[in-house]
């Protein structure tokens, strides 16, 4: 099949699309991507057919809209600056340049936040279904609406309610907004029910992290974890010589999560780590961190990119944002957490990672100090318990394919359309 794949958002949203694109294209098809085009050198390295689509990335303004995100503790209004600033943005451009790659291809797999791409793949009458990370975005009564502790089926259900008011009432209009002016159809309850496709939904998460709800509705599938691993990754020598060194490191990964705030949270960091006499690897990320490290402290060891598949394993713990795709490397890596999380579905995992014993309590990025945050890591280094959970939890993941599912599913989902 001619499969076109179209993601938005940080790297936490597109890196599972690498590895989706790469073993679409391994099983015979022929793959193209629609997506920012700060990812087009990335997505052309592993063979497949690349498009850019919107306005061109500009690091200075997603900086400014992060440190104003971290300020905000309403998660529905988190939300909606995403919405606003982010998915929104400049959305006509991304929807026409998706119209315009989509003139020969058979299916469409779209991410759930990727309204614009949705909506060319609707003009074109193509087939197209989606793909999400978060199953604590979709309604069940088993479940509270994220970061809402569980109340019962009964509570459940109320606590859902009031999210859809509210998602009817602010966030529809945003995007009704968008979808009159490309001549769509409105949709409701976008946050919830209106983002996904109602032919089939991926669930690209872990069911040993979060276990399917039993009034899961048929149109989503989870699949297990899509992982990106790069086999040929070589170890730069100064981080051969750190990791040579005794303890291991606590890794610190913050991922995507920016701001114009790199030299503060670096401070912060370090302090924590001097205050518990550890060694530490930071990983710099959008935000930038541990720059200035390696001249003040040779216990800190500041790196670039290094892929989480290695980098994780060689840790005692990872100190990360809670993102998606960073929490279930850590898992994968069976090494215990400690999330601190930043906006939007990564309380969620802090929470779910707390619940089943490898990690402590949340630490909002907001409330992060020195000393918060070095009691967190005292916490976790001296848990025997944590870490054997952490371990087993890894071993389970470890078992589990996938990307071997979505293929298969996007595969069925495509032929089913070709021969009907």
């Amino acid at each position: 099949m001619k499969i076109m794949l179209t993601t938005w958002g940080t790297t936490g949203d597109v890196r599972p699309f690498f590895a989706l694109a790469r073993e679409l294209k391994i099983a015979g098809h022929q793959v193209q991507v629609c997506a920012s085009s700060v990812y087009g050198q990335q997505f052309q390295q592993i063979g497949v057919g690349f498009c850019p689509v919107g306005v061109p990335f500009e690091k200075g303004r997603f900086d400014r809209i992060m440190d104003g995100i971290i300020n905000i503790r309403n998660p529905l209004k988190s939300a909606l600056v995403i919405a606003k600033e982010g998915i929104l943005n400049q959305a006509e451009q991304w929807y026409n340049d998706c119209l315009d790659a989509m003139t020969d291809c058979d299916i469409v797999v779209c991410h759930s936040a990727d309204m614009p791409g949705q909506e060319a793949a609707i003009r074109r009458n193509l087939p197209w279904m989606t793909v999400s990370y978060c199953p604590g975005f979709i309604k069940s009564v088993y479940t509270a609406p994220s970061p809402a502790p569980n109340l019962g089926r009964c509570g459940n259900y109320l606590m859902w309610k009031i999210v859809e008011l509210m998602m009817y009432y602010q966030a529809d209009p945003l995007f009704n907004a968008f979808f009159d002016s490309v001549g769509g159809d409105p949709r409701s309850l976008i946050g919830i029910k209106g983002m996904y496709s109602s032919q089939l939904n991926l669930v690209a998460s872990s069911p040993s992290i979060t276990r399917p709800p039993p009034d899961l509705p048929s149109y989503h599938k989870f699949t297990g974890a899509w992982f990106f691993e790069e086999p040929d990754y070589e170890v730069p020598i100064d981080l051969c010589r750190f990791l040579d060194q005794e303890p291991k490191p606590v890794i610190v990964s913050f991922g995507s999560m920016g701001g114009t705030r790199g030299e503060e949270t670096t401070r912060t960091i370090v302090e924590a780590i001097q205050i518990t006499g550890q060694r530490a690897i930071i990983q710099a990320g959008w935000g930038e961190l541990g720059v200035e490290s390696n001249r003040s402290d040779s216990n800190i060891l500041s790196v670039g990119h290094v892929p989480h598949d290695f980098l994780f394993r060689q840790g005692r713990c990872v100190i990360h944002h809670g993102g998606a795709g960073t929490t279930h490397a850590a898992c994968l890596a069976g090494v215990p957490s400690i999330v601190i999380p930043h906006l939007a579905d990564q309380p969620y995992w802090g929470s779910r990672l707390r619940k089943l014993g490898v990690a402590p309590k949340i630490l909002p990025r907001k409330q992060m100090t020195a000393k918060s945050l070095a009691g967190r890591i005292l916490q976790v280094i001296n848990s025997e318990s944590m870490s054997t959970r952490a371990k087993k939890l890894g071993n389970k993941i470890e078992t589990e394919d996938g990307l071997g599912k979505a293929v298969e599913l996007v595969e069925a989902f495509g032929y089913n359309f070709q021969n009907n």
